[in-house]
């Protein structure tokens, strides 16, 4: 990626140094912890802008696909803004790449800064549902998602963590130790009507679980999206 207009993309050497840390010990972590299987790694394109769209059931979630990804593409990520506190949690969450996002208001700074990845032909990962679901189950995909896709026109792959809600669900303060699983998906076009995109993105989540061994059904059309925390 060339130099980066946006602030929120800004990067050090330090950032970098830190990254190249992350890069092994997050890797050897899931694989020795979580035993964990990545299935359809041909599916991630080798060069170009890709979005990831993610399930997100857990905290480990940013973690495990940002490892997953590590040793094919450098993933840039969309984090809540509270998890970017002064210090050594806003230096470790911009070393993964992440970029902070302002929930609950139209951020447009994240926009610009998540089109400008896409831009130079980076990847950036997302989460569809906007936030953790409650139960387990898949939650409806949110608009500022689509309109990402849609306007970045990069190429859209799915990718499916499982285990990761069983590992360390909400209000957990302990990690279980389960078997993670990564699934990525077949690219879906990004010309699809905004309309029927998160709807096709949720479900072929859904297939991915199930077709892993992890019977999951999509949400319902209009089922309303969980409360935000």
């Amino acid at each position: 990626m060339t130099s980066p207009t946006s602030p929120l993309l800004q990067q050090r050497w330090t950032h970098r140094l830190m990254r190249r840390f992350l890069g092994v010990m997050l890797p050897l972590f899931f694989k020795v912890y979580g035993r964990w299987k990545l299935v359809g790694a041909e599916n991630v394109p080798e060069t170009g802008a890709v979005l990831f769209a993610v399930n997100h059931s857990s905290n480990l979630d940013p973690l495990l696909g940002w490892a997953a990804l590590y040793r094919y593409r450098i993933l840039w990520g969309i984090a809540k803004e509270e998890l970017f506190k002064p210090g050594l949690p806003k230096f470790l969450m911009e070393s993964l790449r992440s970029i902070p996002v302002k929930r609950g208001v139209a951020d447009r700074a994240m926009f610009r800064a998540a089109l400008e990845v896409l831009g130079q032909g980076d990847t950036l990962g997302i989460f569809p549902e906007g936030t953790r679901t409650h139960d387990g189950k898949l939650n409806v995909a949110q608009p500022g998602f689509t309109l990402l896709a849609q306007k970045s026109k990069a190429i859209l792959i799915p990718v499916a963590l499982i285990g990761t809600y069983e590992m360390l669900p909400r209000g957990a303060k302990r990690l279980k130790r389960v078997p993670l699983t990564v699934v990525f998906g077949k690219p879906i076009s990004p010309d699809t009507p905004r309309e029927e995109l998160g709807a096709l993105v949720m479900s072929e989540i859904a297939r991915l679980m199930t077709e892993a061994g992890f019977p999951t059904e999509p949400p319902l059309p209009n089922a309303p999206a969980p409360p935000v925390d």
